[in-house]
């Protein structure tokens, strides 16, 4: 199963990043994500291994809501995560 998957700049050092990853779920899909690059690991998740705040991931291009990690995903589907900025 292909999952496209971007992941927005602020998290990989100010360059956008491509991958394509297997998972039945978000959480899986992630995991894989985080195997393959651990520096994302402190920027996404906090303390309690949860999504931090700031960080949103749509799957074709819809927010998931609460249920980000056992968010089912299939094969085709496409997956972003993107950051919440804000300052002055």
């Amino acid at each position: 199963m292909s999952i496209k998957t971007t992941i927005h700049p602020f998290l990989n050092d100010g360059k956008e990043l491509h991958l394509e990853v297997d998972g039945n779920t978000v959480g899986e899909c992630i995991r894989s994500i985080v195997q393959q690059h651990p520096a994302l690991e402190k920027k996404m998740f906090d303390k309690k291994s949860k999504i931090k705040g700031y960080v949103e991931v749509l799957v074709n291009d819809h927010g998931i809501g609460r249920e980000e990690l056992a968010y089912a995903v299939k094969d085709g589907d496409s997956m972003t995560i993107i950051v919440y900025l804000s300052g002055g």
